[in-house]
């Protein structure tokens, strides 16, 4: 009977994976504490796949309630929802979400043999990862991959992606764990690896375009709350409305609902005002509002721009039970009364917003709203659909106040560095309360501001012009081949056990 410590030791190891996601080479931490989870699973392998299915769950089950245990803040703190029951919000959502590693133990387990157990291994995680992030409206927050914007295999996101990234970090997780007993064989195989990334790293798939773009980028750091201060709000407003007209740059940013007006209620007469300071300073401004048409609403980037020049933008992944109630879930918002938004979705194939500038080339870029940006292969598509205007920027304007000083903040920007890294492309972010920052095409931070301060950084960016392998084929070359994969070992594993049966007969 296994012991109850081995499922004990799962859950902790899934902990600690997810708390290390912050730390200086987070990469290489959880490589081997995944390794570590590798062994745990090998260890109890006779103990027949039910049991490692039970390991899984565990794993993840700690997994993601140490990951995103900060929904408790948003649903607690700011939604009024009581303790026990925002917790169990969180648990339950983090058992579910459990279920993709379970699957992936379950698949992994399928294949096992000493020939091509590693390779099935890295790819059973990896399309139960893509599994994830689709399903359900998908929900990608906190991958495998994500810590290696610093990490050994960097070089294969621009390529691959970040699921690319997650079959290389359980590939060499699993390398790590089989090394003891036979170690120059699995680390030399894994430093191989490692080399022929580092050159990928070196590969530049976008070129410079233009001059640098001069930005500014609002911090304004208002508390959220749902219970609306009337005082509060027009202390909002009238910071960001002041702040577009404060200093002149090619483009000023404020983040999501910076204006917490409907768009038909900001006074005319700022927009007059804005107007001609954008004539007279040739810059562009783009800050967060709430879109109104009719009786519907939704959550828009709004830019102005000189000579009359406007942008709407309306996000279109919204946030289930956050920014919309799922069909046949109105039953539950009225149980928890819970004050939840009902936005209207925008279209996938809104075009990109465009920044003119005398004797340059326009910059086209790519306007995000909130956690849009953790959808990877949602970004790539819409840079697909308008290859006669590709994009050379990203934007974000997000408001992760909801969220309070956790590791929202920081796990989101890492997000945000991959999208960099997938796309060659630089991002901008502008948030309420962090992290408010300049990302280059490398994925690298170049300025940002701290968290929870009221500020504006200024700075400039480089746009960029080009196309990544992963923006052009997005990720179906990695999903081809974790599949092709797990047949191959299906059919190689089915031929061993006929070639044991025959044996055993004769």
């Amino acid at each position: 009977m296994l012991s109850y410590r081995a499922y004990l030791f799962s859950f902790l190891i899934g902990v600690s994976t997810a708390a290390v996601g912050n730390f200086s080479h987070a990469a290489w931490w959880q490589m081997l504490l995944l390794a570590l989870f590798w062994r745990q699973i090998h260890h109890h392998h006779f103990h027949g796949l039910k049991t490692q299915v039970y390991l899984g769950w565990l794993f993840g089950l700690g997994y993601f309630c140490q990951g995103i245990w900060w929904l408790y803040v948003s649903m607690h703190d700011i939604g009024g929802m009581p303790s026990l029951m925002a917790a169990g919000g969180v648990l339950l959502l983090s058992a579910f979400l459990a279920l993709f590693p379970t699957l992936a133990v379950a698949l992994g387990a399928r294949f096992y043999n000493q020939s091509n157990s590693a390779i099935a291994w890295a790819s059973a995680w990896t399309i139960a990862e893509w599994l994830r992030g689709n399903i359900l409206t998908g929900f990608p927050w906190i991958g495998f991959g994500d810590a290696q914007i610093n990490g050994p295999f960097q070089g294969l996101i621009p390529i691959f992606g970040v699921l690319g990234a997650t079959f290389a970090t359980i590939w060499g997780a699993y390398k790590i764990g089989s090394a003891p007993g036979r170690i120059f064989l699995p680390l030399f195989s894994l430093g191989f690896a490692i080399a022929i990334c580092s050159f990928f790293e070196g590969i530049e798939f976008t070129k410079p375009v233009g001059k640098m773009l001069e930005v500014r980028l609002l911090q304004g750091n208002f508390p959220q709350t749902m219970q609306y201060d009337p005082a509060a709000i027009n202390r909002q407003n009238n910071y960001y409305f002041n702040g577009y007209l404060n200093k002149a740059a090619d483009l000023t940013v404020g983040p999501e609902t910076a204006i917490t007006l409907a768009e038909n209620q900001i006074p005319k007469d700022w927009e007059d005002r804005l107007q001609n300071y954008l004539n007279e300073t040739k810059g562009y401004v783009l800050t967060g509002v709430i879109g109104a048409k009719g009786d519907q609403y939704s959550n828009r980037a709004k830019a102005y721009g000189p000579n009359g020049e406007s942008y709407s933008y309306d996000k279109s992944h919204l946030v289930p039970f956050g920014e919309y109630i799922p069909p046949g879930f109105e039953w539950f918002v009225r149980a928890i009364k819970a004050p939840l938004s009902q936005f209207t979705m925008g279209s996938n194939e809104q075009a990109h917003l465009t920044i003119k500038r005398s004797d340059e080339p326009d910059i086209s870029a790519v306007v995000m709203i909130c956690y849009e940006d953790v959808f990877g292969a949602e970004i790539a598509q819409r840079i697909r659909k308008f290859p006669a205007n590709p994009p050379n920027l990203l934007i974000n304007l997000t408001n992760l106040a909801w969220f309070g000083n956790t590791s929202a903040p920081w796990q989101h920007l890492r997000l945000a560095q991959l999208r960099s890294l997938e796309t060659g492309l630089p991002t901008i972010r502008s948030t309420n309360t962090g992290v408010t920052a300049i990302i280059n095409d490398q994925g690298r931070v170049v300025a940002q501001l701290p968290v929870f301060n009221e500020g504006v950084l200024t700075g400039s960016v480089q746009a960029r012009n080009g196309i990544t392998p992963y923006v052009q084929f997005g990720d179906m070359p990695i999903l081809l081949l974790s599949i092709m994969t797990l047949v191959i070992g299906w059919r190689k594993k089915k031929l061993l056990s006929t070639m044991s049966t025959q044996t055993k007969v004769l």
